[in-house]
């Protein structure tokens, strides 16, 4: 679940893994917070690596959260979305396309693979338009 939310005078984003009902409580436990950790680990790394994240405020260990900056701008599915409607949207497209390309390079160069990579959870910068 995600819960936009302020933390320390900034705007975030709660990111909560709840726990799954069907496996026993201690094993849910373990593995949850064996998620949490690497999540905040992979992120950690993807951004040495030249990966643009969003900034981690904080790591809930009990309440299996992660706070995360929140990040202002469409997601690149939105701006897929309405670039057709454009001038000079083929343009708009490949620098996306660059864009995302050279994250994914970043982050396979460095042994990491991202478990979910869809347009969806990739983020325009609205600041800089920058993936």
């Amino acid at each position: 679940r995600i819960f936009e939310t302020i933390f320390m005078g900034r705007r975030a984003i709660i990111k909560e893994r709840f726990s799954k009902k069907y496996r026993h409580p201690v094993l849910d436990s373990k593995l949850t917070l064996k998620r949490l950790n690497g999540e905040a680990r992979c992120m950690t790394k993807a951004r040495r690596l030249g990966v643009v994240t969003p900034t981690l405020f904080a790591l809930d260990s009990e309440m299996h959260t992660l706070t995360f900056e929140y990040v202002e701008g469409p997601s690149v599915k939105d701006v897929l979305l309405q670039a057709g409607s454009l001038p000079g949207y083929e343009e708009q497209i490949e620098d996306i396309a660059v864009q995302i390309g050279r994250a994914v390079g970043h982050l396979h160069d460095g042994g990491l693979v991202h478990g979910d990579l869809t347009t969806s959870n990739m983020i325009i910068r609205s600041d800089s338009k920058q993936l």
